[in-house]
């Protein structure tokens, strides 16, 4: 059984609710953007504690990591890396941000799940078996009509020229949700990249149509 179906997905689920409910507290208390940063990273830093410390529990020699170390994660034949696709939008308290995590096995992604708490969606993808999005897998339309969208990654503003054939962009920060767009075909394009080496490595391995 993979591991999203009986440990994750409770953990990201508890987890991902309760960094919600950290940027209700937040706006609650009326933080100034210093003190809202400083909040919320110390609730972001207490929610990778307890899912690393839920992980190492059942995966005792696979280190669990918070930020990109590549010669650990080569050299480790089982490793988990915790992410949060749209981490400026958690910041500033927009609701639009998914927490996951993601297994590798001698530097090689295997699979991810994440949950996005402000939907309650479900997204798992599995080396060779696809993505799946709340139990259904994605696929790329067959339709021939064209959507029109383009997304954007990452902060990068884009001009007018670049994207002047599309109808609609979209740039929401959310790094996992708006690539399921050009997954599914929903998007025709997507610019940019996450600064992010572990977003960076989700995409190329699972979101890319």
């Amino acid at each position: 059984m993979h591991p999203s179906n009986s440990l994750l997905v409770p953990v990201l689920h508890k987890h991902s609710e309760r960094l919600l409910r950290a940027q209700v507290e937040a706006h609650a208390k009326e933080l100034r953007p210093d003190d809202r940063k400083k909040f919320l990273g110390k609730q972001f830093d207490a929610v990778t504690d307890a899912i690393s410390e839920k992980l190492e529990m059942s995966y005792k020699d696979a280190p669990v990591l918070t930020t990109w170390d590549a010669n650990l994660i080569r050299s480790s034949v089982k490793s988990w890396v915790i992410f949060l696709a749209g981490e400026a939008n958690f910041t500033l308290g927009v609701n639009d941000f998914s927490l996951g995590a993601m297994q590798l096995e001698l530097g090689r992604p295997i699979s991810f799940s994440a949950i996005t708490p402000s939907t309650q969606t479900e997204t798992h993808g599995h080396r060779n078996e696809g993505v799946f999005v709340n139990g259904f897998r994605i696929r790329k339309t067959l339709s021939k009509i064209e959507s029109k969208l383009c997304v954007i990654l990452g902060p990068k503003r884009y001009t007018e020229t670049d994207i002047q054939s599309f109808d609609f962009v979209r740039q929401s920060g959310n790094e996992l949700e708006d690539m399921l767009l050009v997954l599914d075909g929903r998007a025709q394009k997507y610019f940019g990249e996450p600064s992010d080496t572990t977003l960076k490595t989700l995409i190329t391995h699972f979101l890319s149509p």
